[in-house]
């Protein structure tokens, strides 16, 4: 054999593998995945790796910037990620909240419900219940109290176990 037949074939062989093992690099890469995650969703449908490598980094963004169509997104590659759904509910029922009316109110409840049934382990659906059950009904002191109890048996930052525990304390004061 010739030598340059050799070189070219050593060379479509080193290019043939570079191209083929491609994806392993940008996995790694948050940028590269998000910016180009349709066309890598579609080249690769079957891979799974790539697909939670995918949504981690959309997730990690989407925190990150409490970027809610960045939920969104996530829900669009996986329907089912329950931190998707947890942090779209929580939005959902903070706007709900902050509307002011008895509605919006029961709106908001139910949002944080919903939030709940996403992740359980977490008690600020049930801080911000319990704001929504105050402001709805200022003579209920039952349900808002119940829901402060359970988010602080649950986990919560510790800015935010402030948050509850002030709010369980100037609710009893007026009761």
């Amino acid at each position: 054999m010739n030598k340059p037949f050799i070189y070219t074939f050593l060379t479509l062989l080193v290019f043939l593998y570079e191209g083929c093992s491609s994806l392993s690099p940008s996995i790694n890469n948050p940028s590269y995945l998000i910016a180009n995650s349709d066309s890598l969703l579609l080249a690769n449908p079957e891979d799974d790796e790539l697909r939670n490598a995918i949504v981690d980094a959309r997730l990690s963004v989407a925190k990150s910037k409490n970027n809610l169509n960045g939920f969104k997104k996530v829900l669009q590659i996986d329907p089912k990620n329950r931190t998707a759904q947890y942090h779209i509910y929580m939005a959902e029922g903070i706007t709900n909240h902050k509307k002011g009316h008895k509605n919006g109110q029961w709106d908001a409840i139910q949002s944080f419900a919903k939030a709940v049934a996403a992740i359980d382990t977490v008690g600020e659906p049930y801080y911000w219940a319990g704001r929504a059950y105050e402001k709805k009904d200022e003579t209920d002191f039952e349900l808002p109290l119940e829901s402060y109890d359970k988010a602080l048996s649950l986990y919560l930052s510790s800015e935010m176990r402030g948050k509850v525990k002030s709010a369980r304390k100037s609710l009893l004061q007026r009761k």
